[in-house]
């Protein structure tokens, strides 16, 4: 009687300790989760943090970036030796004497091979009234010929081997396009892609026949 009492005892024994167990394997579990969910949202936080720094100060990332263009409208074109896609020299001055449209572009960007067919229709349209530059930011002559060849653009492209005609206009996004009126005042400047209707319009509002 007394031995199965022992035995009893002893079987209860073995079984009690697995509760405790089992509630420290929860624990454990619980503590896992919400070391992963606390690390995973630190990590996010940390990602965000950089990634603002980066959008909100110019200059800090490599081109090209997401900076944003200084205000230049009223603001006379610089007088600048810019270079042909020939490699002749060619002064800024040379561009004046008609309504002139420029568009800063490079071949690697998205946006501007979505609108460079649209540029290029709308000089085909309006080219007998309406200068139209290319103004290439980043590409060989080699690459932007081959470019505009591709994309059928008949209007002038140019290059500013020096900087010192996008630095002085304030240019650090593509595509940026500029209306200048024919005695060289930037009358308007638009950051990003043009449609064909976005720039029919605006072609109506500064340049009117």
């Amino acid at each position: 009687m007394n031995h199965r009492k022992g035995h009893n005892s002893a079987k209860y024994s073995a079984v009690v300790p697995l509760r405790p167990l089992r509630r420290r394997i929860a624990l454990l579990s619980l503590l896992v989760l919400v070391v992963s969910i606390g690390g995973g949202w630190l990590w996010s936080s940390l990602a965000v943090t950089e990634s603002t720094m980066v959008l909100t100060t110019p200059g800090e990332v490599p081109y090209p970036n997401l900076n944003t263009n200084e205000d230049i409208e009223g603001q006379q074109l610089p007088v600048v030796e810019l270079q042909t896609i020939d490699g002749k020299a060619q002064s800024s001055n040379s561009l004046l004497g008609a309504p002139l449209i420029i568009n800063f572009w490079y071949s690697t960007c998205e946006p501007c091979r979505r609108e460079m067919p649209v540029l290029a229709n709308a000089h085909d349209k309006y080219g007998s009234k309406i200068s139209f530059l290319g103004l290439n930011m980043n590409d060989s002559a080699s690459v932007a010929k081959e470019f505009a060849e591709k994309y059928n653009v008949n209007y002038e492209i140019a290059f500013d081997p020096s900087g010192a005609f996008i630095s002085s206009l304030g240019i650090a996004t593509a595509p940026t396009t500029l209306f200048v009126s024919k005695d060289g005042v930037v009358l308007d400047q638009v950051a990003g892609e043009l449609t064909a209707e976005k720039l029919d319009g605006l072609i109506a509002e500064w340049f009117p026949s």
